[in-house]
């Protein structure tokens, strides 16, 4: 089910015979992307014990312009989900408007032929956890976008919560085992445990090791909206090579509100993004993070932002396929940002931050309001 899970994406969709291709992002690299599937064969699914733990994840990584020797169209939802998400979309917006069938008609353009001979470089790696419930591939065009600017991305399904994943070999696992009723912590707790576990077994399957073992391969950072902002900071409190987390618009769960983000000799940094109006003066669990930062780890890095004219639905895909299928008339689910500008500005920023965090370089456009972003607002 797709409840409380929303994200962003920023380009102009062109309609190409009948399908809609998301145009490259500007970054300095082109992006490569693969999807596969990884079993936890020591780990029993953690919502049906008849099976080990398997997960799909999408990999979007960067190539050099003048080593990508050509670029393809790639569907963006294969068929079987697109119309799951349809009946998802339906449900969610409470409309018959919604435009069914578009979403298999959505493409991304990719970089799918590399020169021979072109050295493989490694990148800085990035984790992007999506909303509650929600596929991966509604996060697909952040990714490119992100991975765009020279860090290798990583996007992640969580199987039985996300509302469906489809493997390989045609099996089709679906999800909402997890309620979005954020009253209900049981679940909620349990939904996040499960994600730190996946995370970190995807962290040891791309060879990340932990600081005491290789200081220079220990440095990963986590995207994650709505409900991913929660994982991001769990997984951060319980997995060091994770040192820099972000939460887009979410509100926060678990250990961490009490115990805070930093451990002796490896520092680690948070940035809360909230949509307008969602801040720690008015959301109790980020107020509370705050007051745990600021009398438990006050020299770890931490602040907070908004976005002026964004709501929480600013912050994935669809705000883009929104604008294509003429749905932008209801700012209480779109806001008024448009995707292309909200791409734009999280673009920088998130260059800005990782490129801080884990590559030591200055704060950037972190380091306070710039006239150029003045939907940026910050807040603490």
């Amino acid at each position: 089910m797709l409840k409380n899970s929303l994200f962003l994406l920023a380009l102009v969709v062109v309609a190409v015979s009948g399908d809609y291709v998301f145009p490259e992002p500007d970054g300095p690299f082109r992006v490569t992307m693969t999807s596969e599937e990884l079993v936890d064969q020591a780990r029993p699914d953690p919502f049906n014990s008849s099976h080990p733990r398997r997960l799909m994840i999408s990999r979007f990584t960067p190539v050099p312009r003048k080593q990508c020797q050509k670029t393809c169209l790639v569907q963006y939802m294969p068929e079987v989900v697109a119309r799951e998400e349809d009946a998802n979309l339906l449900a969610f917006l409470k409309t018959d408007e919604w435009p069914v069938g578009i979403l298999s008609q959505l493409q991304l353009q990719l970089c799918c032929e590399v020169r021979p001979g072109c050295k493989k470089k490694s990148y800085p790696t990035l984790l992007l956890g999506t909303g509650l419930n929600t596929t991966r591939l509604f996060y697909s065009a952040m990714a490119q976008n992100i991975a765009s600017t020279g860090y290798e991305v990583i996007v992640m399904d969580h199987p039985y919560e996300t509302d469906i994943v489809q493997f390989p070999d045609g099996t089709i696992i679906y999800g909402g085992n997890v309620p979005a009723d954020k009253n209900s912590t049981g679940p909620l707790i349990h939904a996040l445990d499960a994600r730190l576990r996946d995370t970190s077994f995807i962290l040891n399957e791309l060879g990340v090791q932990y600081a005491t073992d290789n200081p220079s391969n220990s440095k990963v950072g986590f995207v994650g909206h709505s409900f991913g902002g929660a994982a991001a900071a769990h997984t951060m409190l319980n997995d060091t090579r994770v040192v820099a987390g972000v939460n887009f618009d979410g509100l926060m769960f678990g250990p961490v509100l009490n115990a805070g983000l930093g451990r002796p000799g490896i520092p680690q940094s948070f940035l809360l993004w909230g949509s307008e109006g969602h801040n720690s003066t008015a959301d109790t669990a980020w107020d509370q993070l705050w007051e745990t930062h600021d009398s438990y780890h006050p020299g770890e890095w931490m602040k907070e932002l908004s976005m002026k004219g964004s709501v929480h639905g600013s912050f994935w895909d669809m705000v883009l396929i929104a604008d294509v299928a003429g749905l932008r008339e209801n700012p209480s689910l779109y806001g008024e940002v448009t995707g292309a500008r909200v791409m734009e500005i999280l673009r920088a920023y998130l260059r800005d931050y990782f490129g801080m965090a884990l590559t030591g370089k200055g704060e950037g456009l972190l380091a306070g309001p710039d006239s150029k972003y003045s939907e940026v607002v910050f807040v603490r």
